[in-house]
């Protein structure tokens, strides 16, 4: 009885599987930025060492692609430090006790559309103070205003949030502004395109009716 009850059951299981797999199914993600290229750029309030720029950009997807680093410190002294460095897969920023400083980055490279490879940007984030928010920018000029945070985990912010959602499709510079109070501190993993992982109520709701018929099918054959 119970295999009789099984193999009725297989077509339906089967759609159920394929709709759990059809939201990634021909996804790539796009690493606009792993972080593990070596860079810092670093201001005490006098511009020493900010910015800086890498010409041939490892540990991203993107070809011709190079990075500035930029840190603005929001005091004149010494002691308003503000820094952004990145390498062994992780983007800290530090901003100093006395600093309500920003700091930014900008990457350029050959244009790319990135609506191929998801409808979202991901930016990982492993460690983040209240209060931080960031910008997004992408050529020049679709910004998606200023978000906040609300702590770490997978930050998704969509195209069509952005002000030009049709910029994606031709994509030749992105830039992220971070700002915060004094004495903030985060650490970011890496930035992709990509589709959100979770997957759509209607999804949940088609499968418990699934499986809620399968159930009254069983009961009825009993």
């Amino acid at each position: 009885m119970f295999i009789k009850i099984l193999k009725s059951s297989l077509p339906a299981l089967a759609l159920l599987c394929s709709l759990s797999i059809s939201p990634s199914a021909g996804a790539s993600v796009l690493t606009i930025d792993n972080f593990t290229h070596v860079q810092t750029a670093i201001d005490r309030g006098n511009t020493v060492g900010s910015p800086t720029t890498v010409d041939h950009l490892t540990g991203t997807d993107l070809t011709n692609a190079s990075r500035t680093f930029s840190a603005v410190a929001s005091g004149t002294t010494y002691a308003n430090k503000e820094e952004i460095a990145s390498g062994g897969n992780v983007l800290k920023i530090t901003n100093g006790g006395t600093s309500a400083g920003t700091a930014s980055i900008v990457w350029n490279f050959d244009p790319i559309n990135f609506t191929a490879h998801g409808n979202a940007i991901l930016l990982e984030i492993l460690s983040i103070d209240l209060g931080v928010q960031v910008e997004m920018i992408a050529n020049g000029s679709s910004t998606s205003g200023v978000q906040s945070f609300s702590g770490p985990g997978s930050f998704w912010l969509g195209f069509d949030e952005f002000s030009d959602p049709a910029a994606f499709s031709s994509v030749n510079s992105f830039r992220l502004n971070f700002s915060g109070p004094a004495a903030w501190d985060g650490q970011f993993r890496v930035l992709a395109t990509s589709f959100p992982v979770p997957l759509p109520p209607a999804f949940w709701l088609m499968g418990s009716v699934l499986l809620g018929g399968l159930g009254i099918r069983r009961r009825s054959t009993r």
